[in-house]
């Protein structure tokens, strides 16, 4: 009889112990290899910025940063963690255009 083709329940303790970990084994390379993916090719619609990277991608300071929240820019605190939704931050950013008037 095959291994495939035996029943559970006629599996040593050794054996079982094989199969798990071996099984145990490809989830772990399959979890390991997706999160390799989603760590070099996230989803252009979900981009989070922390907030140093946010400082870097809109070309300002960190201290911009907080005051940009102050005047209404959304972000999620996940502890003492901020983080910024590269969507949410451009909606917030082409709301908040000031215009300058020149007197002569």
């Amino acid at each position: 009889m095959n291994l495939d083709q035996k029943p559970l329940y006629t599996l040593t303790i050794e054996e079982f112990i094989t199969l798990t970990k071996k099984l145990i084994e490809e989830a772990i390379n399959a979890g390991n290899a997706g999160n390799d993916l989603s760590k070099n090719q996230a989803a252009p619609n979900e981009d989070v910025f922390s907030i140093l990277e946010l400082s870097q991608f809109l070309r300002c300071s960190k201290v911009s940063i907080h005051n940009y929240k102050k005047k209404g820019m959304p972000f999620y605190k996940i502890g003492r963690k901020l983080l910024f939704k590269k969507a949410e931050i451009l909606n917030f950013m082409k709301t908040l255009k000031h215009k300058r008037v020149i007197t002569a």
